[in-house]
């Protein structure tokens, strides 16, 4: 690291501001862990509730001995071992149905698994909690055809807000049918809650990135130091670039720093276990063939891109305006007011242009995990990697323009 880049790191690293904004970071991910901690719960042993810790190492423990292939043998074993225990009068009430404590002694072990099946046998829009009772186990030979027809009912219902054309319905059938089969199961509670908090931890991220940054440029307006610093040998060229280098590393810090915090808080205590399933265990719907720890690097791969896309937006802002503050402002109408932007309906278009923004990209597992693509020329490209080429573009001729718009200030 050259001395001009290590001068303008110090600066920005030096203020207040930004611990504080480390401090936020770090008080946000322990708060988003432990709200998730809390908000475990399940039916213990003995047929009471538990919660925090304690659900969460009951439910690790059953997923545990389901992971494996979701095989058709092991759905109809499944079934098998839930209408073994409804056949036996010792675990009925006097309604005839499942005691809490043989549920919790004997069945709730089985639920993933259960859930999977209710959902894929259970008619469309609706969820039929006592299929697992009567359907025949034999059925289960059609456990991911069932899935796919689901899939084929979602593209053409009118709840779908995206009009899908016949070439776009086709397109998702064909990804649906390449996703391996049987899926791979395992417990993946953590990183279920992962994900769930990803999208709220982007946007604080994106807002410390602004507020950090917002003075690299305005800042030297402000204090009159423009003159001094345009006026120096380099002023025009390395000192910009300088700017620029550690206004980069800074923001790769403020990402990098609470996604691992984040992430490892929630794992450690939830468990890591999960990373080598198939995303479908969380979103069973998904078109894509990725585990959940490729969903996650996507994921966060996508949130942390729309965050640099900010931090690029904000030293552009920062070049052309005369302070900080005006700068924030800027930065945060750019993020909070494109939050209520709603999606279109009649434009496509339109549709696409709001995809793109920061706001809206920091919720990547959405658009992973959903039915969202581009039409590009006729050739259709899922919404997710549109949105890693559109944020690194983006963010390259931001660079340049930040660069110019700093080096033509004129001195008043």
């Amino acid at each position: 690291m050259d001395i001009l880049t290590r001068f303008e790191l110090r600066k920005i690293i030096s203020k207040k501001s930004f611990y504080a904004g480390i401090l936020i970071l770090v008080a946000v991910a322990l708060f988003l862990s432990i709200v998730l901690v809390e908000n475990m719960q399940m039916t213990g042993k003995d047929g009471k509730f538990v919660n925090g810790v304690t659900a969460i190492r009951l439910k690790r423990e059953y997923n545990r001995q389901l992971a494996g292939p979701l095989t058709i043998a092991a759905m109809e074993a499944a079934v098998r071992r839930h209408q073994d225990l409804l056949h036996d009068p010792d675990n009925l009430d006097k309604k005839g149905e499942m005691t809490v404590e043989a549920n919790a002694k004997y069945d709730t072990k089985d639920n993933q698994i259960q859930f999977l099946i209710m959902y894929a046998f259970s008619p469309v829009g609706e969820y039929d909690y006592y299929l697992i009772d009567r359907i025949n186990p034999e059925e289960m030979k059609d456990f991911y055809q069932k899935r796919l027809g689901k899939v084929q009912v979602f593209l053409s219902s009118n709840d779908s807000d995206n009009n899908y054309t016949d070439k776009e319905k086709a397109y998702f059938i064909k990804m649906n049918q390449q996703i391996p089969v049987p899926f791979q199961m395992d417990y993946v509670t953590g990183w279920e809650n992962v994900f769930e908090n990803l999208p709220s931890l982007f946007l604080i991220i994106a807002f410390v990135i602004g507020f950090s940054l917002a003075p690299v440029f305005a800042g030297e307006y402000q204090n009159r130091t423009d003159a001094i610093v345009l006026s120096t040998r380099y002023g025009r060229s390395k000192a910009i670039a300088a700017k620029l280098k550690a206004s980069f590393i800074v923001s790769v810090g403020l990402i990098i720093f609470p996604i691992l915090i984040y992430t490892f808080l929630i794992l450690g205590v939830f468990g890591f276990d999960g990373a080598g399933a198939h995303v479908q265990m969380i979103k069973f719907l998904a078109p894509v063939p990725y585990t959940v720890i490729e969903t996650y690097l996507w994921a966060v791969l996508i949130g942390s891109l729309a965050c640099l896309m900010v931090g690029a937006l904000t030293l552009w802002f920062s070049s052309r305006m005369s302070n900080s503050f005006s700068v924030i402002v800027a930065a945060g109408v750019l993020l909070v007011g494109t939050q209520f932007i709603p999606d279109s309906k009649n434009s496509r278009l339109l549709s696409y242009l709001t995809d793109m923004l920061p706001g809206n990209m920091f919720n990547g597992y959405r658009k992973i995990t959903g039915y969202e693509v581009f039409n590009i020329g006729g050739q259709l490209i899922p919404t997710y990697k549109i949105m890693v080429v559109f944020s690194i573009i983006a963010i390259a001729l931001l660079i340049p323009f930040t660069y110019r718009a700093f080096k033509k200030h004129q001195v008043v």
